[in-house]
């Protein structure tokens, strides 16, 4: 579920960079000597509910160099241990805690920009540039990467498309066995196919969404009495716990799937579409560190920008039949003859584990005071949670 999005400035004297390190990322970004350089940060707002941001920033630098002033612009993200995590008290004392603390892999980021994932990305893709990834302390890392000025207006359907043809290619060229997985951080290496998705599902899903969405008393909260009324679905309550008592057969129907190491996070925010090349993605935020389903990186890709508010509903029709037969052909590119139906499953079985049931923002009910547009927002988020409930029909064995 999504969490307050959040700024703070105070955590970027962790993040800056000393003077002669800063002139030396500015020197490496604009190509020539620059003996001095200044930052100014401006924060990006994040999802506090990320264990490992403790901070987002464009810097803004301005350097000089051989009597000219140069103004360039870097992505500053400041990760943390977990243990330093704000919401940590929303697990209980105890075990699990402790599993969570001592699991989470917190620098899985600077991990997989290390190994060197980025020469096996297909043609049109590509990660950003890292100009500095510096320890802070045992709980800090802070990493300057390059700053993506994104083409402006909306995803179009050519988007998706050629997304998913990547997303399809990069899955056939990491497919279990492949020999480019042989890189890969000793983290990915050594879980079982799925143990990062059933990790997730364990912990968020079940013990976080699933108690709340099974509690009468959350059904009778006056914005979603209202907002449930609008949406005119009085069954969502009873088929969102229906999916859930389904979740340890779906986790089994996906380990029986032909495993690829995915995206694993591949919403359209984390491709970005820089501007002025439009055929270039960007990739960014990579997640799931263990094998999954072929076909798994679909669900993101299907359901980012609905989330967010910035996809019509009446859309996704359009981008589901899109998406899937691009990543069929990303596949086929690549000499994977997956079967489609195995694909499908993929796509629709982790779109049912990973998202249909953490779509509804059930924390901001208590916050006071609430969110202007909290009846909209819920509104919007159970439609949107029925469309992916629709899609799990799909899902063999449903």
């Amino acid at each position: 579920m999504p969490a307050p999005l959040m700024t703070d400035t105070g955590q970027f004297r962790r993040a800056a960079l000393p003077p002669a390190e800063l002139a030396a990322v500015a020197a490496a970004a604009a190509g020539r000597d620059v003996p001095r350089a200044t930052a100014r940060a401006v924060p990006v707002d994040y999802d506090w509910a990320s264990p490992a941001t403790a901070g987002l920033w464009r810097a803004d630098v301005r350097a000089e160099a051989d009597g000219a002033v140069l103004d360039l612009a870097f992505f500053v993200k400041l990760l943390r241990h977990p243990r330093l995590w704000p919401e940590l008290g929303q697990i209980p004392d105890g075990p699990a805690r402790q599993d969570f603390v001592g699991f989470f892999p917190w620098q899985f980021e600077l991990d997989m920009h290390e190994c060197g994932i980025g020469e096996i990305l297909p043609a049109g893709m590509r990660t950003p540039v890292l100009y500095r990834a510096r320890p802070v302390d045992a709980d800090h890392v802070a990493l300057w990467w390059e700053y993506v000025d994104q083409r402006p207006g909306p995803w179009q359907l050519a988007d998706y498309r050629r997304a998913a043809r990547m997303l399809g290619a990069l899955a056939a060229r990491r497919r279990a066995g492949a020999d480019a997985n042989r890189r890969l951080p000793e983290l990915c290496r050594a879980m079982p196919p799925g143990g990062a998705l059933r990790y997730f599902v364990g912990g968020k899903v079940e013990q976080g969404c699933l108690p709340a969405l099974r509690a009468a008393s959350t059904w009778r909260h006056p914005v979603l009495v209202a907002a449930l009324r609008e949406a005119a679905d009085p069954g969502l309550p009873a088929d969102l716990a229906a999916l859930g008592a389904r979740l340890p057969a779906i986790l089994d129907g996906l380990d029986r799937l032909p495993q690829c190491y995915a995206h694993g996070d591949a919403s359209p925010q984390n491709l970005l579409i820089p501007a002025g090349r439009p055929d270039e993605l960007v990739v960014i935020d990579w997640g799931f560190g263990s094998l999954l389903p072929v076909g798994f990186d679909l669900g993101q890709l299907l359901v980012g920008l609905a989330s967010a508010g910035e996809t019509s509903l009446a859309d996704l029709p359009r981008i589901d039949a899109v998406i899937f037969e691009g990543y069929l052909g990303g596949l086929r590119d690549e000499g994977y003859d997956a079967d489609p139906g195995d694909v499908r499953a993929g796509y629709l079985s982790g779109l049912a584990a990973r998202s249909a049931l953490c779509l509804l923002p059930l924390e901001l009910l208590g916050r006071e005071p609430p969110p202007a547009d909290l009846q909209p927002l819920f509104l919007r988020r159970l439609q949107l949670t029925r469309r992916l409930l629709d899609l799990t029909a799909e899902i063999p064995g449903a």
